[in-house]
């Protein structure tokens, strides 16, 4: 398309809102990517391994199985906590100082590890849930010395300790009031210790949706594999402190594909209509939605396994498995409140203890998954490493006319960019001036340029910005169609100058982008904007480059 042209169709009404929206939106929560898998770590390897996990699996934090040993030689470790045997609090130091030794950079939200794998007890052993009740502290304790917080793995992988046994002689209204003593006594024993622990389950009632949305749950839940988890889930609800924090990880996350199925199971969680409330008591409902959190589970392999697998995630048309990987990752995180919990099987993140064990990465099963959970995890230290590497690329090349601004029209304008703005008040002007683009008491306008891109291909943009009086100033990343029509605009890239910034010495702020050319798109259109100045501000932008990334 010409650039002559390319003011014409900019001027529709969804630009109207181009800068006024750049900084409308309050920060949420930071959302955080939780590695979990087969890799496992122990205290001990973690003290000798971190500087290399944090490198390699750049996640927000990580999983990890606190292990200890008796002075007759016994290990213990809260993967089996469920045991008879009790454990002693000085056991546990050396894993205490193995993560004190640990300086971490980003493994900040970490968490040990209990899975619910009993030994055969009933409900009613009380010796045998106090026993577990204690350790349950002793790993709360440890959290607390070490600034990690807790993690509840529910799955029977042996006897099934959430369903009903009508063989005890109880009936389920019995079974639930114990599920229901033993959810409160062993929350107790972790708030005592904690009590502003994150239990992070990676399921609480998603797993048992089809009863919450029964008229009856009870007459579903009777016959279900975890049908007393509720009732230990409330629990948990009688005994959390104000600070204490649950969250529903939801390991069905596993099989969701697109936003909208996240979206609705988040709703199902949240929402006091939705299923998972129906399944809490009345007494606790309040209690639940105020202080539970919407997480998912992520299932890595179900996008490096081969096809037929039982566990398989195709492509959707027009793009690759790590499209699909990187959509649903993402949607995952959106929906979520605040944790995501990536899981993987057969591949790792980290070296096996015995370096002669044959081991494969994610980042060979999966090239650019290393990238992608960096980004997610921490998208302003992803781009600057990103730029660094840019930057010194030797043959990189600027595919935007006039970045520099050095060449002037006929009328006062910088030459091959375009300009619009807001029509119903057009306060401002487009001038080249001190050696940049300046727009000049502007309610909503921009400069406009343009290069062809195709689908797939990723681009990075930089640029610098002087912002003086009451103008706000940003970039926009937009796409047209092969007919010059927009397209795409839910996948605009939109980023504004950090106004505490530091400027540099001629007072100039940075900003650097990333795109990926979605589906359809066979244009960038990159948009440099001023709003908010009316009669007193001015942007004027300067050094902008375009480079498009090497295979």
């Amino acid at each position: 398309m010409k650039r002559s042209n390319i003011a014409s169709f900019v001027a529709l009404a969804l630009i109207a809102s181009l800068v006024s929206n750049l900084f409308a939106a309050e920060p949420g929560p930071k959302k955080k990517l939780i590695e979990l898998g087969w890799d496992i770590p122990t205290t001990e390897y973690i003290a000798e391994h971190w500087r290399e996990m944090e490198e390699n699996a750049p996640f927000d934090g990580i999983m990890f199985d606190l292990v200890a040993t008796s002075p007759e030689g016994k290990q213990c470790a809260s993967q089996v906590l469920f045991t008879e045997d009790a454990w002693e609090r000085e056991w546990f130091l050396p894993c205490v100082k193995n993560l004190e030794s640990c300086d971490f950079q980003r493994y900040r939200d970490n968490f040990i590890r209990i899975d619910f794998y009993p030994t055969p007890f009933d409900w009613s052993n009380d010796d045998c849930w106090s026993k577990v009740c204690e350790k349950a502290g002793i790993c709360a304790w440890v959290a607390r010395e070490t600034n990690s917080n807790i993690c509840f793995d529910f799955e029977s992988y042996g006897a099934q300790m959430f369903h009903h046994d009508p063989k005890t002689g109880r009936t389920f209204a019995e079974s639930k009031a114990l599920a229901r003593k033993r959810g409160a006594e062993m929350t107790a024993a972790i708030v005592k210790e904690k009590p502003d622990a994150v239990i992070l389950c990676l399921w609480m009632n998603s797993i048992n949706f089809p009863a919450g949305r029964a008229d009856n749950p009870d007459s579903v839940l009777k016959g279900f594999s975890y049908g007393l988890l509720p009732s230990f889930i409330d629990g948990m609800l009688d005994a959390v402190g104000p600070e204490t924090v649950l969250v529903d990880g939801c390991e069905n996350g596993y099989y969701m594909n697109g936003a909208a199925e996240y979206d609705r199971a988040a709703c199902d969680m949240f929402l006091a209509t939705g299923p998972a409330v129906a399944l809490v008591s009345p007494e606790n409902r309040a209690k639940y939605r105020a202080q539970t959190q919407v997480g998912f589970g992520f299932y890595l392999d179900m996008y490096s396994n081969p096809e037929g697998s039982q566990y398989y995630r195709g492509p959707e048309p027009g793009e690759t498995r790590f499209d699909r990987l990187a959509a649903n990752l993402r949607a995952a995180l959106n929906a979520s409140d605040q944790y995501v919990w990536v899981y993987g099987e057969q591949k790792r993140w980290w070296a096996p203890e015995n370096p002669e064990k044959e081991w494969t990465s994610w980042e060979e099963a999966l090239p650019g998954v290393t990238e992608l959970i960096f980004e997610l995890s921490d998208l302003k230290a992803a781009l600057q490493k990103q730029k660094e590497r840019v930057l010194n690329d030797p043959d990189k090349k600027n595919l935007i006319a006039n970045g520099d601004f050095a060449n002037v029209d006929a009328n006062g304008r910088p030459a091959d960019w375009g300009t619009w703005q807001i029509e119903t008040s057009p306060t401002g002007t487009f001038v080249a001036e001190d050696g940049g683009a300046a727009l000049k008491n502007m309610t909503n306008g921009c400069y406009i340029g343009s290069i062809p891109a195709e689908p797939g291909e990723t681009y990075f943009v930089l640029a610098k910005a002087r912002i003086q009086g009451e103008s706000a100033g940003g970039i926009r990343v937009r796409w047209n169609d092969e007919k010059g029509a927009w397209t795409k605009v839910d996948e605009d890239v939109i980023v504004g100058f950090d106004p505490e910034a530091e400027p540099d010495a001629n007072g100039d702020r940075e900003v650097f982008a990333k795109a990926i050319v979605p589906d359809g798109a066979h244009r960038l259109v990159l948009l440099l904007s001023a709003s908010g100045a009316g009669n007193d501000g001015t942007v004027i932008f300067d050094d902008v480059k375009v480079y498009k990334a090497s295979k």
